[in-house]
C-alpha cells in the first residue's frame, strides 16, 4: 500500500467531466488489484459504475471479491449524523471499517500494494441543505481518518456552491482542509516528449483554464461588487481567526498577534479578508500540534515604488518548503506538500494583489528552526490592473 493518504477537494463545473476524472481513478485502482468505493448520487453512482465497466472491469467480479462498494451518500451520512452534526465515533466506525474490509479484500484477492481509493460526496450533500458546519467537521474527520487508514479519497465539491463574494473563505477553508487541489492543468503528468511536441496546445488549454477561474475567482470575491470601503486591520484578522477558532482549539495552536490598534485601510472588504484567511490557513496548515502561530500587521511603503500601505505577515514553525517547490508555491493547481496551501489560494491572493498594485513574499526554512514567513503588501489606494495570465503560466 502507498505510505501516505491524499485528499484531494476535486471542483467541477460540469458532471461529465466529473465522472471522466474520477472513473478514471478509480479504474486504474481496480486494473492495479486495487479497491474502489463511492458514496454518491444515484447518477453519480450509476454513471461511474458504467464508466469502470466501459474501461473492461467486470464489476459484479470485482464487487464479489469485495474490492467494489457503491454507497449512497444521503443513507450513508444517516448512519453517522448526530443532531445535524457527524458523530466521531459512529464515522469512525462505519467508514474506517469500510476500508478495512476493502483493504482486507485487497490483500486477499488482489495486489498487497495496490491503491485504496474513494470518491465522496457527502459533503455536497450538507452544503446544499445548508450546514456548511458539518460540511466541514466531515472533511476533518476524513483528514484524521487518514491518519490511521491509508486511503486516496477525492470529495466532489460542485463549483455552482460559489456564486456570491461571502463564499471566498468557505472556498479557503476547502481549499485548507485538503492536500491536493483538482482540476490540474495536466503538464506534471506529461513526458518529455509530450511536452516537447504539446507545449503550445498545452499553453492555450492552460491559458483558458487560467481565464475561466480567474473569472470564477473574481465573481466569488466579489472583484465588481464590493466597493472599496474602510478596513479595520485588526477587526478583519480577529474575525478571520474567529472563523478559525474550531481548528486552532483541536490542534491546541495558539497565536501571536502583533499590530497596532487603529491600524485602517482603504480596501474592499471581501478581497482584503480573503488574503488574510488564505495566509492564516496556511499557516494553521503547517502548523504542528501544539504550535503557534504569528501574525503581524504595521504600516510600510513599497520597496520599489514607496507607495505608501499596510504589510502583514503570517508565520509558522513548520517543517518548511523544500527548495524545489518554494518555485511553485504562486503556480495554479499545484499541490505538492501537506504544509502549505498549495493550491488556489496562494495563486489568487498573488494574482489579485498584482491587480491592486501589491505582492506577496514567502521565506521558508526547512532546518532547525524551522518555518515559513508569507508576507503581503496591500497598497492604502489599490489600483485596478487586468489579470497577467501569462505571468502564471511562466511560474
Amino acid at each position: 500500500m502507498p505510505a501516505r493518504s491524499t485528499h484531494t477537494a476535486h471542483f467541477y463545473a460540469s458532471d461529465p467531466a466529473l465522472i471522466a476524472d474520477v472513473g478514471q481513478r478509480l479504474a486504474a485502482a481496480l486494473v492495479a488489484g486495487g479497491a474502489a468505493v463511492v458514496i454518491a448520487d444515484d447518477l453519480h453512482r450509476r454513471d461511474l459504475a458504467q464508466y469502470v465497466e466501459y474501461r473492461g472491469i467486470d464489476l459484479t467480479r470485482v464487487a464479489n471479491q469485495g474490492r467494489w462498494l457503491a454507497l449512497d451518500a444521503s443513507k450513508t451520512l444517516d448512519e453517522f449524523m448526530t443532531g445535524g452534526s457527524p458523530d466521531p465515533s459512529r464515522f469512525v466506525a462505519l467508514l474506517g471499517g469500510v476500508l478495512d474490509r476493502l483493504t482486507s479484500a485487497v490483500k486477499l484477492h488482489g495486489s498487497q500494494h495496490a491503491p485504496i481509493v474513494a470518491f465522496g460526496e457527502m459533503v455536497a450533500v450538507l452544503w446544499e441543505e445548508s450546514n456548511s458546519a458539518a460540511a466541514f467537521r466531515l472533511e476533518d474527520l476524513w483528514t484524521d481518518l487518514s491518519r490511521t487508514r491509508c486511503f486516496h479519497l477525492s470529495c466532489g465539491w460542485p463549483l455552482r456552491f460559489f456564486t456570491r463574494s461571502s463564499d471566498a473563505l468557505a472556498v479557503d477553508q476547502i481549499c485548507s482542509r485538503h492536500t491536493h487541489v483538482t482540476p490540474a492543468l495536466g503538464y506534471e503528468t506529461m513526458t518529455e516528449e509530450e511536452r516537447r511536441r504539446g507545449a503550445y496546445l498545452w499553453q492555450l488549454k492552460a491559458h483558458n483554464v487560467l481565464e475561466h477561474v480567474s473569472q470564477i475567482s473574481r465573481q466569488t470575491l466579489g472583484f465588481y461588487r464590493d466597493s472599496s470601503s474602510s478596513v479595520s486591520v485588526p477587526d478583519a484578522i480577529e474575525e478571520v481567526l474567529a472563523i478559525y477558532a474550531g481548528r486552532l482549539t483541536l490542534r491546541e495552536i495558539s497565536v501571536t498577534r502583533k499590530f497596532r490598534p487603529g491600524l485602517n485601510i482603504r480596501w474592499p472588504q471581501g478581497e482584503c479578508k480573503h488574503i488574510l484567511s488564505s495566509l492564516v490557513a496556511n499557516a494553521i496548515d503547517a502548523s504542528f500540534p501544539g504550535g503557534f502561530i504569528y501574525l503581524s500587521a504595521r504600516e510600510s511603503h513599497h520597496a520599489i515604488t514607496g507607495v505608501r500601505g499596510v504589510s502583514f505577515t503570517a508565520g509558522d514553525q513548520g517543517t518548511g518548503i523544500p527548495p524545489n517547490l518554494r518555485p511553485r508555491i504562486f503556480t495554479p493547481f499545484s499541490a505538492g506538500s501537506k504544509d502549505i496551501n498549495i493550491g488556489l489560494g496562494l495563486w489568487s491572493v498573488r494574482d489579485l494583489l498584482n491587480r491592486r498594485g501589491g505582492f506577496i513574499r514567502c521565506r521558508s526554512r526547512t532546518t532547525q528552526p524551522s518555518g515559513t514567513l508569507l508576507s503581503v503588501f496591500l497598497p492604502a489606494d489599490p489600483i485596478t490592473r487586468p489579470p497577467d495570465h501569462a505571468a502564471a503560466l511562466r511560474d
